[in-house]
């Protein structure tokens, strides 16, 4: 996690990461690895992919088996996924997140008001909230929980990523969970989520 918000890292390294997380909203994308060398052609070649290799060694990003593609920048994912992120500033464009806390973390990251569109995990109803001055305004279906999964393994966008989900109410979840081996985590009302989203994401590219 201290690696993540860049306080492990060396200058270097925290500038690319920076980069990668702040051209984002900008591209309505992750930046791929040609258009990060483009940014940094000052570097030599070698130096920048050791760089990226440590942010990967690191859990800052996640880039596919060419690497020349990011999987995850945390918390945004390179490829859709259901929990899309609307920002309510013009310069922004919609972007995927990695899971229900990143989208609930992300307007924090860029001090934005924004909008989420998800689905419950176990039916698929489609879930809407809205953020307004660090605050949700707006929760559509008013039940809506978060599951919080806590078990890691190397990767986030491989592990927990893939498991922390919004779901439409308790009894959702509940009915998810029925007949599953049980995992470590959490049940997160709406609120604690939203308070882990800024947790983890306000100070993440100061």
């Amino acid at each position: 996690m201290e690696a993540k918000f860049g306080r492990t890292l060396t200058s270097e390294e925290n500038v690319v990461r920076k980069f990668i997380l702040s051209q984002t909203p900008t591209l309505g994308r992750v930046p791929s690895v040609v258009e990060i060398s483009e940014e940094f052609s000052h570097v030599n070649k070698g130096k920048l992919e050791e760089i990226l290799n440590e942010l990967d060694r690191f859990d800052a990003i996640h880039p596919d088996e060419s690497k020349t593609n990011i999987i995850a920048a945390y918390p945004f994912s390179g490829s859709a996924t259901s929990h899309k992120v609307s920002f309510k500033r013009k310069e922004y464009k919609s972007i995927f997140a990695m899971c229900a806390i990143d989208a609930l973390g992300i307007g924090f990251m860029f001090d934005s008001d924004v909008s989420i569109e998800s689905l419950c995990f176990h039916c698929e109803e489609k879930i809407e909230i809205d953020v307004q001055d660090e605050e949700i305004i707006s929760l559509n279906p008013k039940g809506t929980v978060v599951w919080c999964d806590m078990e890691y393994s190397k990767c986030a966008a491989t592990s927990l990523c893939r498991k922390i989900n919004f779901f439409s109410s308790d009894e959702h979840f509940e009915r998810w969970q029925k007949g599953k081996s049980k995992r470590r985590g959490h049940l997160l009302q709406i609120a604690e989520a939203f308070y882990l989203g800024k947790l983890f994401f306000k100070e993440r590219i100061n």
